[in-house]
Formats: structure tokens, sequence, C-alpha cells
């Protein structure tokens, strides 16, 4: 299970130190509009940018609990089915932190917004819930019968979290998209995202 794990802990750890606290809310600079902008588009364009920029900080807490996932011990069949389960429920934690964070987000300001954000959160509780589903089987799991199927169980799930794209449909919404050049922690998870390695 390390290798998939190693290559998806980099990508968490480059967002953890992206988000300057994980998760926390930074200063926010939002830059003025272009040349010609009434001032109403010009709090339009604000307003959006402000409400991608908290998306991306309830999207972007996901890596609070998986950039301290602990490792799987395969010293025993036993250790490994252990925690193998403690992972995945940093897994869960780590979404439920996102869902939560979703949750609270203020109607968008945008045409579209509402729709990316329930997309999300049916992308994130889908994952969540096969987690939750597969760490309850290892967690029932005799002893006895573990096995190389059993400990393969938590692969799933992890694979699914390591190809959740976090801004995924924001360029469906032309303002959103726009967006992300004047909010800070969708920057920081765009380049972030960028730069990891595949």
């Amino acid at each position: 299970m390390r290798p998939g794990k190693s290559l998806f802990l980099v990508v968490l750890t480059g967002l953890c130190v992206g988000l300057s606290g994980c998760g926390q809310q930074p200063a926010r600079t939002v830059e003025p509009g272009g040349p010609g902008l009434s001032q109403e588009q010009v709090r339009q364009q604000d307003a959006a940018a402000r409400w991608a920029d908290d998306y991306c900080v309830a999207v972007g807490s996901l890596v609070q609990g998986l950039a301290t996932m602990p490792s799987v011990d395969p010293s025993s069949p036993h250790r490994a089915v252990r925690t193998s389960s403690e992972l995945l429920g940093s897994v869960i934690g780590g979404l439920d932190r996102a869902l939560d964070g979703l949750g609270k987000l203020p109607p968008s300001p945008v045409p579209g917004g509402d729709q990316v954000r329930a997309q999300a959160v049916a992308d994130f509780q889908g994952v969540r819930d096969r987690a939750s589903a597969v760490r309850q089987r290892l967690d029932s799991t005799d002893a006895s019968d573990i096995d190389e199927a059993t400990l393969g169980q938590a692969h799933g799930p992890l694979d699914e979290v390591s190809r959740l794209d976090l801004l995924n449909r924001f360029d469906t919404v032309p303002e959103l998209a726009t967006a992300i050049a004047h909010a800070p922690v969708c920057q920081q998870l765009t380049v972030q995202v960028t730069a990891a390695p595949r």
C-alpha cells in the first residue's frame, strides 16, 4: 500500500503547506477589476472571488486530516488491518471537514456556483460513504480471516481521494473561472496541484 500512499502524501503535504495553516482563513486581497468595468461589475467580481476563496478553503480543509495520515504497519496482518482502518479514519475526517465547510457556504453570487458546490458535495459524500463502508468491514474482520484481499480494500477509497479534483467544474462557470485569479487560496490550490508529481 505504500507506493500509492507515498504519492498521495506528497500531493497532500504540498497542498497543506500552500494553504498556510491548512484551512485557516488567510488575509485576502481581492484585486480590483480591469479597466472599463462599472462599479457594479467590480462588486460582482469581488463577491465571486470571495465566494470562490471560501469554497477553496472548504475543499482545501480536506488536507487537515490527510496530511498526518498514519502509516500502514505491515508487521502483522492484525496490525496492517488496524492501521489501515486508522488511515481510512483520517480520510473520513478530512472529507467530513470539507463537507462541513461546503455546507456552510452562503449561496453563490453567480449563476452556476451552487451547482458546482452541489456536485462537489455529492462527490465527496460518495467517497466518504465508500471509505466508511470499507473501514467498517476492516473493523469487523476476524483476525483469522485476514488475507491479501482484506488488506487491499483500503486502496479503493485512497485512490478515489487522490483523484478528487478540488476545483472540479469551476471552468464550466465563466465567473468562477475568472474569480480563481483573484482568490488567493484557489491560486495556491491550483499551483500545488499543477506542480505535484503524477
